[in-house]
């Protein structure tokens, strides 16, 4: 790589929110034949230092959104590499996900479904601030081997709490769709809390957890 264009410089780009250098920074790192997986990693590390500026009262909502923004347009640059470089396997399962409904925070529920993509899972989105009867009609007809919910917002708990109930119920004695959490507040204590089989703290631990249960590849390196 020349011209600085390093994963250290995407990652100087995308926490000073800069998404013209962000941007032609992943584009550039493609070129130069950069593991889309590196790339995406870079964004996972820049989406943890915004959340920690956000914490300390550096940046503000706008700030969040112009992160989402720029986050969201890199996703969909790397994705088509991510993909064409995967082996692609109906039998690893399909996977449903979205953000409880309340919450609107989707970064890193979109990072997880590119990379579950790239590794050969069926993936539906369900988007943020998703109700529980719609993640409820979805299982019915999706019919997925595992279930995703994010939350970041501790508010949204109540939502979180509905939902995987409502799963727990439709699914009766069966052992799928595995139901797991993530978020950045999200803990083990939250997964026991309310009743989630499984919980991941980061998008690459929810590929890992993926992999697991569908008894398929090692996890791909974080």
């Amino acid at each position: 790589m020349t011209d600085g264009i390093t994963l250290a410089a995407l990652n100087a780009a995308l926490v000073s929110l800069d998404d013209v250098a962000g941007v032609e920074t992943a584009r550039r790192l493609l070129e130069c034949g950069v593991a889309p997986i590196e790339i995406m990693t870079a964004c996972e590390k820049s989406l943890t230092e915004i959340g920690e500026k956000y914490a300390r009262g550096e940046y503000f909502i706008a700030g969040l959104i112009m992160a989402g923004d720029l986050m969201s347009r890199i996703i969909e640059l790397v994705t088509p590499r991510l993909v064409a470089g995967a082996e692609t396997n109906s039998a690893r399962g399909r996977v449903l996900i979205g953000t409880v409904q309340g919450d609107i925070h989707g970064l890193g529920k979109n990072i997880a479904g590119a990379l579950l993509s790239a590794y050969g899972f069926s993936v539906r989105d369900l988007g943020v601030d998703v109700v529980c009867e719609d993640f409820v009609r979805e299982c019915r007809e999706f019919k997925p081997d595992i279930v995703g919910l994010s939350v970041l917002l501790s508010t949204c708990y109540p939502h979180l709490a509905e939902t995987i109930r409502a799963l727990r119920e439709l699914r009766g004695q069966k052992e799928k769709p595995a139901i797991f959490i993530s978020g950045a507040q999200v803990t083990p204590q939250t997964k026991e809390r309310y009743g989630a089989d499984y919980y991941a703290e980061t998008a690459f631990d929810t590929v890992h957890l993926c992999q697991k249960l569908a008894g398929c590849d090692p996890p791909p390196p974080a």
